[in-house]
């Protein structure tokens, strides 16, 4: 795969799961929050956010952790890439 497709499919995958992520660890802090503070209900309607029940919340969750390790994958591609066609700081040196 040429790198301008991996950016594009990392930066593509980034901006759908952006929000889903933005409100499973929002959901997470708040109701972390919750359990310090010793309040309970207080965050009633993130802990439904966060345990949406039945199989679609499973199925959200599978999805969300599988594009989470897709964007960490794809990340760490792009990295190896670049390091590839870069320079390394003896031959930069000699040159």
């Amino acid at each position: 795969m040429t790198e301008a497709r991996l950016r594009k499919w990392h930066r593509t995958m980034g901006i759908i799961l952006a929000l889903f992520i933005f409100m499973q660890a929002a959901s997470g802090a708040l109701l972390s929050l919750e359990e310090l503070l010793k309040f309970h209900d207080l965050f009633g309607l993130f802990s439904r956010l966060h345990f949406w029940g039945g199989w679609p919340g499973h199925l959200y969750r599978v999805f969300l952790g599988l594009g989470v390790v897709g964007l960490a994958t794809s990340g760490c591609l792009i990295f190896l890439k670049i390091r590839a066609r870069t320079p390394k700081s003896s031959e930069a040196r000699a040159k």
